[in-house]
């Protein structure tokens, strides 16, 4: 899809004020990109490129959505502990972000910075078959985790499509899941990551190579505002990880502006 030539690594931080005025065009009908939105209030989707809304792909850093529900429901971690990586199996690369470097990382700041490297070594905490179990009662994607128990979600074996994530979504914010009260509780926190005295922003980036020279990125969450709540998913492409963490938030907030939702 078309992007400005010139872009900058924007930084990975939260704010208390949702920013509407984007910088980016939205997503548009026929480029490579998508976005899926359901709002609960009318009961009513709205796409941007319904065909590739359908389309399964690899949900990289978005899968930390429901491995964090796990991990909270299994007790493997707890909100605002400190955790660290296992560095023996999992030693820093140059290319790691700051926030991944630090000796203790709490769950919050984990999701918040996408710190795979301790969402693995958490993941290798649990068995595959309780993992299983999990997901299948999540009808999460096609539940297929046959690939390496720590990375079958980074352009392996498990995919889902947009609008299987907003499904998801609308499962869990139902409670739908056999998951301890304290769960829900727990994850809303860490799930919400942007808010005004009006609107709540909860969502999740994700981001990784597909194919050489080929980047997948994902946005997905839900808004809360006067209208109701809106669960939504984006996803597009990019030919590097620097354009992809540039724009993909960016563009999926001018896609949700643009359908009156932010």
């Amino acid at each position: 899809m078309p992007l400005l030539s010139s872009l900058s690594l924007a930084p990975l931080v939260m704010t208390s004020v949702i920013t509407t005025e984007a910088t980016l065009p939205a997503c548009q009908d026929g480029q490579a990109c998508t976005m899926a939105v359901y709002s609960e209030r009318t009961q009513q989707w709205q796409f941007v490129n319904k065909t590739r809304a359908t389309q399964a792909y690899t949900p990289f850093s978005t899968y930390k959505i429901p491995n964090t529900l796990i991990l909270l429901d299994t007790d493997t971690i707890k909100p605002g502990q400190g955790y660290q990586i296992d560095h023996a199996r999992y030693p820093a690369k140059s290319w790691w972000f700051d926030a991944w470097r630090k000796e203790s990382i709490t769950p919050e700041e984990a999701f918040k910075y996408s710190a795979v490297p301790l969402y693995q070594t958490w993941t290798n905490l649990l068995s595959k078959p309780l993992m299983q179990q999990y997901l299948d009662d999540f009808n999460y994607g096609n539940r297929d985790i046959s690939g390496p128990h720590d990375k079958f979600w980074l352009n392996s074996s498990i995919k889902l499509s947009a609008v299987e994530q907003v499904e998801f979504l609308r499962r869990l914010q139902s409670h739908a899941f056999k998951l301890k009260p304290t769960t829900y509780q727990a994850f809303n926190k860490i799930f919400l990551q942007e808010q005004t005295e009006g609107t709540k922003l909860f969502a999740k980036t994700g981001t990784g190579p597909v194919a050489k020279g080929e980047y997948l990125g994902w946005y997905v969450g839900m808004v809360e505002n006067a209208q109701g709540r809106h669960y939504f998913a984006f996803n597009m492409d990019a030919k590097t990880f620097k354009e992809m963490a540039a724009t993909r938030v960016e563009i999926a907030k001018a896609t949700l502006h643009e359908m009156k939702i932010l």
